[in-house]
């Protein structure tokens, strides 16, 4: 049996030394082992924990486990392909005890090399699994060997999912090289849309994807092989790798292939070259006894000065790939459309995003290099596929704060949007610190596209704005207190983490806290809206944990409230909020031409405790807001959550806009039909 160390930031690997976990969700897997299942396979038992897991619908993270076997203490290590007869817990992998855990294995030409390890069912919190059980291939060594005991090494990254579907590129503002849909005229750089797994027109031309410097082929396109983003793909949670890792990973080449990756004046000074026998605690040369072995002084501390070889090489061992910049922008911002400085939290809940001191490279789709990329998986080894890109060909981006340390670099590289074909001259394994500037730690996210065959549930589907939908006319009127009855099926169902504000309610994002979401029985909803000939009429039936709200006025948003807006054809905005407070109905305007609406609205909000479900009705007559039979307007809504005194824990938005700065160009519209 051999027995693991841990390394904290998203990364466990098998060992003798003993690491702390420092950090966050603190990845161990230990107590690894393996025993003979039958004349060719065998089975692997471990544990496996990690602190913050999350799983929603089709929202959630995982740990991606692999493992490397050697036959004796002489032989070098080989990668341990998996054997499953389907994608999803294959015959012989078990959750074991504690944690109930499910098992996904890719397969085809490029799988079988690891297996992403999440939580089988919904829900928050801590993974504490115990005896888990993974079936390992050893036809790889060789016959003469396999009565021979052999050692297995487990390693995991914590990688969070992103899933398929539609995202913009670029940003609301102008920011260096970022991208943009092409416009024929003026200075306007709207974000590029992104619809479709297929090829995506680039150029000069009004609606193709362009860019304000480092630029795509003009009148080309990017191919679709490259990985463009809309495809669901998981992504690593940390930019960079644990010096605890890293070693690890170096202790499993061969001592030619260690050589090159380990840079004397780079990681060396955090990752000591020990040749001769070991240190006391150390790990033996994995592949050769006479060899050196590589120690992490911090263990938990990241990894400095790797180039993006470096990198590519510990991603084609680990059996993932590189990450495009399309799927960085898709990772970071999610369904959301860019806004300002867009330099927020992850929707998708990676951590540590444009943080102060970390530059990110990513595949770029700017040069013929990048683009040859077609998201080929590693398989296991140190050796990198044909269509991986070379950094000295120009086929890498950079990304991420580290721009505003640099003297000729300005504040518009800040944010998701910004790019830059190069850092500097010295950007592989380089340390700014002689020029006073600290330590800048090159980063570098890996991935892997999502297998098919996968059983995850499908994001759950936004309320398309996009889409004009006709209102029929109520052909008998409806009191106030029973719109959620008389309106029939709703317009939009809010409950899943698609439609959940701010993005660090989702999951536990280090230096970010919040009260995080704990399901639709935390908060969810049902909208509701129609017209009877006189009034429109605004409906919604929240499930709520608890109701309270203690706000008045201009703060009534700031407390359990139902919060909408409305746009008619002239341009109109009126925005308002209603709330069952603790001194009775309230309602309050932040928005309007007069208060016209507010003396002629009606309203009702009622509470039932034991289903905990709140009631909103509101009528508001069509010649207050200025609306007539055969208009087209806008309309959005929110459901503020505040349990407490504190306030707003968080909301569902039926879609972008309704929250300030207000952008009515973003509310879904409907016509009053005739």
């Amino acid at each position: 049996m051999k027995k693991t160390t841990t390394s904290s930031l998203g990364f466990a690997a098998s060992a003798l030394l003993l690491a702390t976990v420092a950090f966050a969700d603190g990845l161990q897997i230990s107590n690894v082992s393996i025993a003979a299942r039958d004349a060719k396979t065998a089975t692997v038992t471990f544990d496996i924990a990690w602190t913050n897991a999350y799983r929603y619908d089709s929202f959630h993270d995982a740990a991606w486990v692999f493992f490397k076997v050697r036959p004796d203490t002489t032989s070098p290590w080989q990668h341990a392909r998996l054997v499953a007869d389907i994608v999803v817990n294959p015959t012989g992998f078990s959750t074991g005890e504690g944690t109930s855990l499910e098992f996904v294995v890719p397969g085809g030409d490029e799988g079988f090399v690891g297996m992403f390890v999440r939580l089988a069912k919904d829900g928050r919190g801590a993974v504490a699994a115990q005896k888990v059980t993974a079936v390992v291939d050893l036809s790889i060594l060789k016959p003469e060997t396999r009565n021979l005991k052999p050692e297995v090494r487990a390693f995991g990254i914590e990688m969070a999912y992103v899933a398929e579907g539609p995202f913009y590129l670029g940003s609301s503002v102008r920011r260096i090289n970022c991208f943009y849909e092409y416009q024929e005229s003026g200075t306007n750089t709207p974000p590029y849309h992104v619809t479709g797994a297929g090829a995506i027109p680039t150029g000069r031309q009004k609606g193709k994807l362009w860019a304000l410097g480092f630029q795509p082929e003009d009148n080309g396109q990017i191919p679709t092989a490259f990985p463009n983003g809309y495809a669901a793909f998981y992504c690593m949670k940390f930019p960079y790798f644990t010096q605890g890792f890293y070693a690890d990973f170096l202790n499993t080449l061969t001592v030619e292939q260690a050589k090159k990756r380990w840079y004397v004046e780079g990681q060396g000074k955090e990752i000591k070259r020990v040749v001769g026998p070991p240190l006391a605690g150390a790990p033996t040369r994995p592949s050769t006894s006479e060899g050196p072995t590589y120690v992490a002084t911090s263990p938990d501390a990241c990894t400095l000065w790797l180039s993006w070889e470096d990198h590519a090489m510990v991603a084609a061992w680990a059996g993932l790939r590189p990450l495009t910049e399309l799927e960085f922008e898709k990772a970071v911002r999610g369904l959301d459309a860019p806004e300002g400085l867009d330099a927020g939290l992850s929707f998708y809940g990676l951590q540590e995003v444009n943080v102060g001191n970390i530059y990110e490279r990513q595949v770029t789709m700017s040069t013929a290099e990048g683009r040859k990329f077609a998201g080929t998986h590693g398989r296991g080894i140190v050796e990198l596929p044909l269509d991986w890109p070379s950094a000295v060909k120009g086929g890498v981006v950079y990304r991420g704060n580290y721009f505003r340390y640099r003297k000729y670099c300005s504040i518009g590289h800040l944010g998701t949007a910004g790019r830059s074909a190069d850092c500097n001259g010295k950007s592989d394994r380089f340390s700014a610190s002689n020029e006073g500037l600290g330590d800048l730690i090159a980063g570098c996210r890996i991935a892997r596209t999502a297998p098919a065959g996968d059983t995850i549930a499908a994001a759950a589907a936004r309320f398309d704005a996009t889409v004009v939908r006709p209102l029929a006319r109520l052909a008998a009127p409806v009191k106030v207190d029973k719109l959620t009855e008389g309106l029939g099926k709703p317009m939009a169902v809010l409950g899943s983490t698609e439609t959940l504000f701010p993005v660090n309610s989702r999951c536990l994002i280090k230096n970010q806290e919040h009260v995080l979401w704990n399901g639709p029985a935390d908060l969810s909803g049902k909208l509701y809206l129609g017209w009877d000939g006189e009034a429109l009429l605004v409906g919604a039936e929240v499930t709520d944990d608890r109701h309270l709200n203690a706000q008045k006025g201009d703060s009534l948003w700031n407390g359990d409230a139902l919060q909408f807006g409305v746009v008619t054809p002239k341009g109109m905005h009126w925005n308002l909020a209603v709330a069952l407070t603790t001194n009775g109905v309230a309602v309050h305007q932040f928005v309007g031409g007069s208060d016209v609406l507010l003396r002629t609205m009606d309203c009702s909000v009622t509470r039932d405790d034991k289903t905990n479900i709140t009631r909103y009705g509101v009528r508001l007559p069509l010649a207050a807001i200025g609306l007539v039979p055969g208009d087209t307007f806008g309309f959005n809504t929110l459901i503020c959550d505040g349990d407490d005194s504190k306030g707003m824990r968080h909301n569902m938005r039926m879609a972008e806009g309704i929250s300030y700065p207000f952008r009515t160009e973003l509310y879904p519209r409907f016509v009053l039909a005739k």
